[in-house]
């Protein structure tokens, strides 16, 4: 007798890519798995990710998931660290139980991922399957221009770094960073920085000189 049951989707056959992000912004990429996200984030490469450490997880059809700090940056007072290498089987459980969670349903969670570093989504693009269909929204990405990067002055991720801890100190300029803010359309600064620099820049220098 056929089984009146059928198949469920797991909601993680939509994750076709991760990314992990530093300040430098040097890591390998594309990443098939979360654990090798948090492997660089755990490597000599990485550069301070205690405080500018992100992991995205892209989708098929244009989103992207940024996943959140707390599940893999430990938090104790004013320090923070990124989780030991001990602790990656529960990490990346955790994780993946939040993924499950959050692609389920409908929430604000997914962003467009043509908002999260841009200028490099191309590149990401071109080393994943081949084979795989291209959803419309991400063959107008690719035909975007460059955004930010062709201003020669442009000041770089870590200058922005710098600025922020000179004004703040370093645990309010981490918490700022990734924090949404209304002048950057509700995203955080460093989801801006690759777009747009300079904006960034300019926050920064608003809040040295008293401004919101």
């Amino acid at each position: 007798m056929p089984s009146d049951h059928t198949p469920q989707h797991d909601p993680l056959e939509s994750i076709f890519a991760y990314r992990a992000f530093d300040l430098r912004d040097r890591f390998p990429q594309p990443l098939e798995t979360f654990r090798q996200a948090l492997e660089c984030l755990q490597s000599d490469n990485a550069y301070l990710p205690d405080m500018s450490g992100e992991i995205v997880a892209y989708l098929r059809g244009g989103r992207a998931v940024p996943i959140p700090e707390h599940l893999f940056i430990r938090q104790a007072g004013n320090s923070a660290s990124v989780v030991q290498k001990n602790e990656n089987d529960r990490v990346c459980n955790a994780v993946e139980a939040w993924l499950r969670e959050t692609l389920s349903q409908e929430n604000e969670d997914t962003v467009n991922a043509s908002t999260v570093r841009p200028s490099r989504l191309n590149i990401l693009l071109d080393q994943c399957d081949p084979n795989a269909p291209e959803p419309d929204d991400i063959q107008a990405w690719q035909h975007i221009g460059e955004i930010g990067r062709e201003i020669i002055e442009a000041p770089g991720r870590e200058d922005i770094w710098d600025a922020a801890v000179k004004t703040m100190g370093e645990v309010h300029a981490r918490r700022w960073m990734k924090t949404s803010h209304p002048k950057l359309n509700g995203k955080s600064p460093n989801l801006c920085i690759e777009e747009d620099p300079t904006r960034v820049y300019e926050l920064v220098l608003q809040i040295n000189a008293g401004a919101d």
